[in-house]
């Protein structure tokens, strides 16, 4: 009898492992605190599993650890669950034991839920010590009730097995109170941590903004003071044209932010791929005089989305393709057609290293002495937002090659 005792109340305790286990990694792969449905469906089948697995004193007197869940979700989350988990143990019980003494039962879980309720918003600020010492009382005086009604009742229980009735269900409270401690800490901590990265990233993006849209809107500033004391037409009108050129700077920064905020295209269109590639090359050829280009492009090939936003996706990846050349090379763009359409852009720069290709496209990272890493992750945005895929493969001092995966836009049939 002391081998079915200890092996039942021991297999209790290891469904109530599992059950913590099961909230952690439920907060693990959400990122949320479980609601309380999820509470109590977790709660219902821990119970559910000691109930099956509990050992039977005497007739209508059975031992087993279903308080614990009991506890545990009354303390942590409130006298709502608090009172579900009482009927549900309540009906478990009546289910697959029967209603023998369950008069008592219910008395016993009714005292225990007044107690409970009344100390539930203070548990929560308590000390962890004084956690696992309320816990244990209340531990205690459960497992004392049902031994005295065992006495009553006339079960024949060995010194050794008090000891295991009274010893294992303690033991089993306070480590399973260290453990929702534990998990609660982390949660906290993972929420601290969020926050503060968040907080982080908004003090980046703010000082980043200062830095880029300051600097061109300084010069500006300086053009037009000078452009007040110039008087030959010539050199107001050069003035003009810098200021004008410096805001324009300032605008196109605002809009890769902006990029970030909304990343739905507010107007679809049709987009002509090749056509649109061929503009943006003419449009850096000027200012890339040491590239040499290649590209391989298809007529007649759309995709939808928004022309400005697609323009400026693949403007981004080719001006970084471009920065990793200083002394030259090759840019190469190349449209490959198969279920979707495919945008190779390869340069032959730099190159990156394993750990720089994971961080493709996070904020604020850069293989560059200079700049913020956000045009790459405004042209990862923007891809997404037209739901496509963007790829990188790398060698280090042997280039790279990004692809862009996109789906086609259907033929408009004439007529």
């Amino acid at each position: 009898m002391i081998d079915s005792v200890l092996t039942s109340l021991l297999l209790n305790f290891l469904f109530i492992i599992v059950g913590l286990l099961a909230f952690a990694l439920y907060y693990d792969f959400t990122k949320k605190t479980p609601s309380k449905g999820i509470v109590i469906f977790l709660s219902t089948i821990t119970i559910l599993l000691c109930v099956l697995f509990s050992h039977e004193l005497t007739a209508g007197v059975y031992v087993d650890l279903r308080r614990i869940p009991f506890f545990l979700a009354s303390l942590y989350f409130g006298p709502l669950v608090s009172f579900v988990s009482m009927i549900v143990i309540i009906l478990l019980r009546y289910m697959f034991i029967g209603s023998g003494l369950i008069h008592l039962v219910i008395l016993n879980y009714f005292i225990t839920l007044l107690i409970l309720v009344a100390f539930s918003k203070g548990f929560l600020r308590a000390k962890k010590k004084v956690k696992m010492l309320f816990t244990v009382v209340i531990c205690f005086s459960m497992t004392v009730f049902n031994l005295v009604f065992g006495y009553v009742y006339e079960a024949e229980i060995s010194r050794n097995e008090y000891i295991y009735l009274v010893l294992i269900p303690l033991a089993a409270t306070i480590i399973s109170v260290m453990i929702a401690e534990m998990i609660r800490k982390l949660m906290m901590m993972r929420r601290t941590l969020s926050q503060h990265e968040k907080l982080q990233v908004v003090s980046q993006l703010a000082a980043s903004i200062s830095h880029e849209v300051r600097n061109p809107l300084t010069s500006s500033k300086g053009f037009l003071q000078l452009m007040r004391e110039e008087k030959d037409e010539k050199m107001q009108k050069q003035f003009i044209d810098l200021s004008l050129k410096g805001i324009d700077q300032a605008t196109h920064v605002i809009e890769d932010y902006l990029t970030f905020t909304n990343s739905t295209p507010d107007k679809i269109e049709r987009i002509n791929v090749k056509h649109s590639i061929v503009d943006l090359i003419e449009m850096v050829k000027p200012s890339a005089q040491h590239v040499s280009f290649s590209f391989h492009l298809i007529d007649d090939i759309y995709v939808d989305g928004q022309s400005h936003s697609f323009r400026k996706c693949i403007g981004n990846i080719m001006k970084n393709a471009i920065e990793s050349m200083p002394q030259g090379g090759v840019l190469s763009v190349e449209m490959l057609e198969d279920e979707n359409l495919v945008i190779a852009i390869t340069d032959t720069g730099f190159g990156m290293t394993k750990e720089q290709i994971q961080r493709f496209g996070e904020p604020f990272f850069t293989t560059k002495n200079e700049g913020t890493g956000l045009g790459v992750m405004a042209a990862n945005i923007i891809v997404h937002s037209m739901k496509g895929n963007i790829q990188v493969k790398s060698e280090l001092n042997r280039g790279t090659t990004v692809y862009i995966e996109l789906q086609k836009s259907l033929k408009i049939e004439a007529g």
